[in-house]
């Protein structure tokens, strides 16, 4: 029972060392994830994006060299892959569509659909976060952990879930946890990013 305890104990104490906490992939150093992505079997795109929500940055990475950093917003659940848990997915994913080019800054979208432009309230009045200015959707790339069904059966599919990267409205919350899933940005750095990286982009989320 001992020999049990002492073992679990460092199985925690890997797991929010080399995962981070509640994380189910391994933290990647920027340097690295190059590397990383090849090693799993896939060709890494010219540019690479790097979401860490340990640290709450948005690291646009060409070569092993960033190119961009940006302070973001995950979700306020921490990470995950259910559907209807509303936390952030982990692993590998792709850009595999591009929405709102040309669109004003704090444009808002419904179901990915421009509606309008958001006009600013007082802090106190807003009591809703849009979806706006651009949307990069995301596709999972790992059968049974972020694309599909896991071994039971549920669902863990990103793009079926809906997370994307976006615009919020609510900017003062970033550098913080505290959105339903997404990767939120300021309007001007996901304009940014949106004009930086083409479609099938590789996103690695840690």
């Amino acid at each position: 029972m001992l020999v049990i305890k002492i073992m679990t104990v460092l199985l925690l104490s890997l797991s929010n060392t080399a995962y981070g906490r509640g994380s189910q992939v391994p933290v990647i150093p920027l340097e690295d994830v190059r590397t990383h992505i090849s090693r799993m079997g896939v060709q890494p795109t010219d540019y690479i994006v790097v979401v860490d929500i340990k640290k709450q940055t948005l690291a646009l990475m060409r070569g092993n060299q960033i190119q961009q950093m940006y302070t973001i917003s995950t979700s306020k659940r921490g990470p995950g892959q259910k559907a209807d848990t509303f936390q952030t997915p982990q692993g590998l994913h792709r850009i595999n569509e591009k929405i709102g080019d040309g669109i004003p800054h704090y444009g808002i979208f419904h179901r990915r659909q421009f509606i309008g432009v958001w006009q600013r309230k007082p802090r106190h009045q807003h009591l809703k976060d849009y979806v706006s200015t651009r949307i990069l959707r995301l596709e999972g790339l790992q059968p049974g952990f972020n694309r599909g069904r896991d071994h039971r059966g549920r669902i863990v599919d990103t793009e079926q879930r809906a997370v994307y990267i976006h615009g919020t409205t609510m900017e003062w919350k970033l550098g913080a946890p505290s959105t339903k899933g997404c990767v939120h940005m300021r309007a001007e750095d996901v304009v940014r990013l949106f004009n930086s990286v083409p479609v099938g982009t590789l996103v690695w989320i840690h």
